[in-house]
This record gives C-alpha cells, sequence and structure tokens, in this order.
C-alpha cells in the first residue's frame, strides 16, 4: 500500500518535469563529448592514414590546416 501510494507520487508532473529538466543537459553534454572525442580520433586516424602514405610533415600540415579551416567553416 505505501509502495504503492510512493510509487504513484514518484510519477506526477512536477516531478517528470524536474527529471527531465536535470537529463536534457546532461544528454547534451555527454553527446557533446562524444562528438569531440570522435573528431579527435578522425584527425589522428587521418594524420596515421598520411604518415603511412609517406608524405612529408609539410604536405600533412597543409592538409590539416586546411581541413580545420574547413572544420570552423561548419559549426
Amino acid at each position: 500500500m505505501l509502495a504503492e501510494s510512493v510509487w504513484a507520487r514518484m510519477f506526477e508532473m512536477p516531478q517528470i518535469a524536474i527529471v527531465m529538466g536535470c537529463l536534457v543537459p546532461v544528454v547534451g553534454v555527454i553527446a557533446l563529448a562524444w562528438y569531440h572525442a570522435q573528431k579527435v580520433r578522425s584527425d589522428h586516424e587521418l594524420k596515421r592514414t598520411l604518415v603511412d602514405r609517406g608524405m612529408s610533415a609539410e604536405e600533412i600540415e597543409r592538409i590539416i590546416a586546411a581541413s580545420a579551416r574547413d572544420d570552423s567553416d561548419e559549426i
């Protein structure tokens, strides 16, 4: 009886609004961190591929600078 009452009160509108109000920013922070981690991983993979192809440091630097400039236009 008491458990049913507590369970029913837990899903009333104010409690749901508070939980969602806290959950949305947390999910946003996690998504942003995931995005940045994947971006760093992609940049490292690009650099590794360029080194494996035998490109010089100047060529790699030019390619990275061009891709960084393109990425800043998107955001």
